[in-house]
């Protein structure tokens, strides 16, 4: 896969964010249909981060699974590639998006760590609230079934790309 050194760099720092991130690769089970375990966690999760590079930014995968995000009232927050298209975007036009350059490797993790952080802050004080909550850090089912849906999205772009 051409960017798994992105997945993985993006994962650990997302995760340092006290995020659960869900890849469909590394939940295997033989005999069922990926689509389905997608579906599953995206209906799952409070968010789904979606990335796009310019390796998949196109695959017709990635633009099912946010139509079931949006479709399932999910808050979707793409994390774009400087120079992509906004046409590649389809259904994430005129969503406000992080944008990264993904030959800085640091400065980008810094950018996205910066946005996602309020994010996961906000959350965790809505659970805080929440009548009989669990104290410490919320379970962020992805914030990519991609974050929620950001690696799995990218996994199945990237994988659909090497064909």
């Amino acid at each position: 896969m051409k960017d798994q050194a992105v997945v993985e760099l993006l994962k650990q720092q997302i995760e340092a964010l006290g995020v659960e991130l869900y890849l469909a690769e590394h939940d295997p089970q033989p005999g069922r249909l990926l689509a389905d375990k997608v579906s599953e966690a995206i209906g799952r999760s409070d968010a789904v981060v979606v990335l796009l590079t310019a390796n998949g930014a196109a695959a017709p995968f990635v633009q099912q699974e946010i139509g079931i995000a949006r479709q399932a009232g999910k808050l979707i927050v793409p994390i774009v590639q400087e120079g992509i298209d906004g046409n590649a975007l389809a259904m994430l036009a005129g969503v406000e998006r992080i944008e990264v350059d993904f030959t800085n490797p640091a400065e980008a993790l810094a950018t996205v760590t910066a946005k996602l952080q309020p994010l996961v802050q906000a959350q965790a004080e809505k659970m805080a609230a929440k009548p009989g909550a669990p104290a410490g850090q919320p379970n962020l089912l992805p914030v990519l079934a991609g974050v929620g849906l950001i690696l799995v999205i990218l996994l199945i772009a990237f994988s659909d790309s090497k064909s």
